[in-house]
């Protein structure tokens, strides 16, 4: 597999200037595939402009002054993808990773109190040792639990400093959900119907605002109100 990446096979989900530079810096396998994440030097570089180049960049990192999800993080070429929260603490701004209605991943600015916690997807569960339940998360994480509470396809709202569940969103009829595939990308809707298919074709969601996609694009957010605020749409 090729360390390098050109600029001109980056993901459509990043947004740097493909044409001014051959290469880009390619996200070290981590809790994001690929073509889902953004290697934390371009997030410092090129979408919050703090350093002009790799090299200040990598200085910045070493400083140990950011945070991505609670833990301090050094490598440039760490993997940040969708409901990511980045901070960093001592200029006191705070970001979430979402996508906008283009498809693009995009830093929302956030405040203090809701980089305390993140989302995170049930993809899916598995029995491990004593009976206890695995729970594996679209980020990566797991959660080993005693019972099996929660469903596929949930969301856990989750404290970063003391890695607890504060609250589960329910894959299930007036839940808010984000949209983060198909042809309704990044918007934000409340589920009307949820229809299992037994057979190859994918699960449907129906939302009130008229539309419908598949269950793998659906992310819920919350229960009375969504706990995400949408990204700005920008054209370039």
């Amino acid at each position: 597999m090729s360390k390098h990446l050109k600029r001109l096979d980056l993901s459509r989900a990043i947004q740097v200037p493909r044409k001014e530079f051959k290469f880009a810096t390619k996200p070290r396998a981590g809790p994001h595939a690929n073509e889902k994440s953004i290697a934390l030097g371009l997030i410092l570089r090129d979408y919050l402009h703090l350093s002009d180049t790799m090299w200040e960049t990598k200085k910045i990192l070493a400083s140990r002054a950011v945070q991505v999800n609670g833990k301090i993080i050094t490598d440039h070429k760490f993997p940040v993808g969708f409901m990511d929260v980045l901070s960093i603490p001592s200029i006191k701004r705070y970001y979430r990773v979402l996508y906008d209605t283009l498809g693009r991943l995009r830093l929302v600015e956030i405040q203090e109190q809701d980089a305390k916690w993140k989302l995170s997807r049930i993809e899916d569960i598995s029995t491990v040792k004593d009976g206890k339940f695995q729970y594996h998360l679209h980020d990566g994480t797991n959660l080993i639990m005693d019972r099996k509470v929660y469903g596929t396809g949930d969301s856990l709202q989750i404290d970063l400093e003391k890695r607890e569940i504060i609250s589960h969103i329910p894959l299930a009829e007036n839940t808010y959900a984000f949209i983060i595939g198909g042809k309704n990308v990044g918007r934000i809707g409340r589920i009307e119907s949820y229809k299992v298919v037994n057979a190859i074709t994918p699960n449907m969601v129906r939302f009130k605002e008229g539309f419908e996609t598949a269950r793998y694009n659906v992310f819920p957010v919350g229960t009375i109100k969504p706990l995400v605020q949408l990204p700005e749409v920008r054209s370039e």
